[in-house]
């Protein structure tokens, strides 16, 4: 998968917030690739809403991937508004994609929610020296398989496979782009 992660040479320093907004951004693309990897492994998804509640366990992942990789390069107020900027960025770009499949609600608010109850989750889990731990793919693994049609292997597959491409490529993209 071929990613776009460096700002223009000749470009002004962007903000925090800008740099959130193309991580998040990044982190749609990689989602989206990761769901179609599981499709073309045999993984059935029923419908647009079933793969977006697949999309939102993927999207909340990779936010808190987000988190732990800005917690060694920021300082707490500059994370907090990294933070903060790219989840707005993820929730506001997933429920534009559900209003436009599933038609209005809360759609923003009901991401925010999920986000901060699985982040609290996220938070006792282990991730060092830029690598999730086993136990962080496995609760990401069981979030996947808790919204599949077919749970035969995906959550393996999900933590061995879809998770480390997905964390890699969001690593090495939040590395091109605070530089």
């Amino acid at each position: 998968m071929r990613i776009k992660n460096r700002w223009n040479k000749k470009a002004k320093p962007q903000s925090i917030e800008e740099i959130a907004g193309a991580l998040g951004f990044i982190s749609w693309t990689i989602t989206t690739n990761s769901v179609l990897e599981l499709e073309n492994k045999g993984y059935q998804t029923n419908s647009n809403a079933h793969r977006l509640q697949i999309i939102q366990a993927f999207l909340i992942f990779l936010v808190q991937v987000a988190d732990r990789l800005a917690y060694a390069r920021m300082e707490n107020e500059e994370r907090q508004r990294f933070i903060t900027a790219l989840a707005l960025h993820v929730a506001n770009t997933f429920a534009d994609n559900q209003r436009d499949m599933l038609g209005e609600g809360e759609h923003r608010q009901a991401f925010i929610d999920a986000l901060n109850q699985q982040g609290e989750d996220y938070a006792e889990l282990s991730f060092r020296d830029g690598e999730a731990g086993f136990d962080f793919l496995r609760y990401f693994g069981e979030q996947v398989a808790a919204v599949m049609a077919e749970k035969h292997f995906v959550s393996q597959q999900v933590m061995d496979i879809e998770g480390p491409e997905a964390i890699k490529t969001f690593k090495q993209s939040m590395q091109n782009l605070l530089a």
